[in-house]
């Protein structure tokens, strides 16, 4: 991945830090993914109107917000409200919670999403392949955990090699950079100052080690999709928004 695509990649808003279009990533077949169709993202709550007004001219027409309910009190999404963009709550597992079962590190919480949060995975994938016609954008608080779990998933569908699913997933450390401080400030009770940095981190082998679990477990994204409950249109709704049909 290159700095000029690195740049490209991320849109620059002066409310958010980390919002990035997953296009432009070579497939295993030759192919490309669809730039302007899906965007992940950190918390929207400071965006600005002329923000808004940007992330809708990129065609933003779905918003799927993954934070839990406290998140949304203190830190109040800027599209709840919107006359033009669809604004979706589904709540995925708090990142920071400790007490998950057998969670040592960024790569055991991701395996616990994809096994204890099939049901609010499903409805994040059955939204965003509803999101026909237009662009769709989903983000947490860093834009980091629940919100890489489910870009790694679409980049897998999509057919990217693990290795820039890995890359992608790593770039969140330069994008959240600005932010960490903040970050900080909601370590949980309990959790130590020490423990919790690890947290924080980006490391490509975290998200190498949900890849591999889950290829070795369903055999992939798609087999995983179909073995919660998502239903092949959907499937086929989505690898058309990210790739396209195919030219063969």
């Amino acid at each position: 991945m290159t700095i000029r695509t690195e740049m490209e990649r991320i849109v620059p808003v002066e409310g958010a830090y980390n919002i990035r279009d997953l296009g432009g990533y070579a497939t295993r077949e030759g192919r490309m993914t669809r730039w302007g169709a899906m965007f992940r993202a950190d918390g929207l709550h400071r965006l600005s109107e002329e923000d808004k007004r940007l992330l809708e001219e990129r065609g933003v027409r779905t918003v799927v917000d993954l934070r839990h309910a406290r998140e949304l009190e203190s830190k109040r999404n800027a599209f709840v409200d919107s006359e033009t963009v669809e604004y979706v709550h589904i709540s995925l597992l708090n990142p920071a919670t400790p007490g998950v079962r057998e969670v040592h590190d960024l790569g055991d919480l991701y395996i616990n999403l994809l096994e204890g949060a099939q049901g609010e995975l499903r409805l994040v994938f059955e939204t965003l392949a509803a999101a026909e016609g237009s662009a769709a954008l989903f983000h947490c608080a860093a834009g980091k955990d629940r919100t890489g779990v489910v870009a790694g998933l679409l980049l897998d569908l999509a057919g990217v090699p693990h290795d820039a699913i890995a890359d992608d997933y790593a770039l969140t450390a330069r994008c959240i950079a600005p932010m960490l401080e903040e970050l900080r400030e909601g370590r949980p009770e309990g959790m130590t100052r020490e423990a919790y940095e690890r947290y924080l981190e980006s490391e490509p082998e975290y998200m190498l080690r949900m890849l591999q679990h889950l290829e070795a477990t369903y055999g992939g994204a798609e087999a995983y999709l179909r073995a919660i409950g998502v239903n092949e249109a959907d499937i086929a709704r989505l690898r058309e928004k990210l790739v396209g049909q195919s030219s063969v």
